[in-house]
């Protein structure tokens, strides 16, 4: 943009209308998660869950009559039409394609921040991301299942193939003799990306001893977790990490 030009909406070209549709846009993103980490922050991850719910009940439906038709997007009632004709096939289609779409920005945040900084503040950011997004995640899963869900590892074991990345990563359960559970991951997105490029495991054991541990003890507090093996440690070949869980 020319720094000679009035910067006023109003007297913006076309094409610099396009790039603040795009900014304005980020900025809505932006701004409701900053309301729900700062809520999570002052009043905890139950509240914020609760009232994120009420908000969403009440924003989708309004954001969406009011943006749909600027990008040709017909409406059946609170639902775009072109979603609620689709198949059951594509939906699932559909649902894959927004969990990759959530991994790739992941990825992303990780890749500016080791870039700005290093690995390590990489890591560190990582880990506090995965902490709030496993409890939230745990919360949200938990009140879609609703009263039927129970408790204890039973319950832990239907909502852990609920997240958004086993829409994405193959994943086994199974029960040992002991009464734990153990879940695996058989396939992973982000370290198959590496051995494809012949790099070293991402040493991701730090993030999902923090996430495994958040998200189990949101659904029952008196689960416990154990890392069985995840990078950096060494890794049966058609696994990528193993998780136990218990009930002491």
């Amino acid at each position: 943009m020319d720094a000679s030009r009035s910067q006023a909406v109003t007297d913006l070209s076309r094409e610099d209308l396009i790039r603040v549709v795009g900014m304005f846009l980020g900025d809505v993103l932006t701004h409701y998660g900053i309301w729900f980490t700062e809520t999570v922050h002052h009043h905890g991850i139950e509240t914020a869950v609760r009232l994120e719910k009420e908000v969403l009940d009440r924003y989708f439906p309004a954001a969406l009559a009011r943006l749909a038709p600027h990008f040709g997007i017909e409406l059946d009632g609170r639902i775009p039409r072109a979603l609620k004709s689709k198949s059951r096939e594509d939906l699932l289609l559909l649902a894959g394609d927004i969990a990759k779409t959530w991994l790739t920005g992941d990825g992303l945040w990780f890749q500016a921040v080791e870039g700005s900084v290093d690995m390590t503040a990489a890591k560190v950011v990582n880990d506090m991301c995965w902490s709030h997004f496993a409890r939230m995640e745990a919360f949200k899963i938990r009140n879609f299942l609703g009263a039927d869900l129970g408790e204890g590892l039973q319950a832990l074991e239907k909502c852990l193939k609920l997240r958004i990345y086993t829409t994405i990563n193959a994943h086994s359960s199974s029960w040992d003799e002991d009464g734990s559970l153990l879940f695996s991951m058989t396939e992973c997105r982000v370290q198959s990306a590496r051995r494809r490029k012949e790099l070293d495991d991402y040493p991701c054991k730090s993030a999902g001893m923090t996430e495994y541990t958040e998200f189990s003890k949101e659904i029952d507090s008196r689960i416990r977790t154990e890392c069985v093996w995840c990078p950096p440690d060494r890794v049966p070949d058609e696994q990528f990490c193993m998780w136990r869980f218990r009930i002491d």
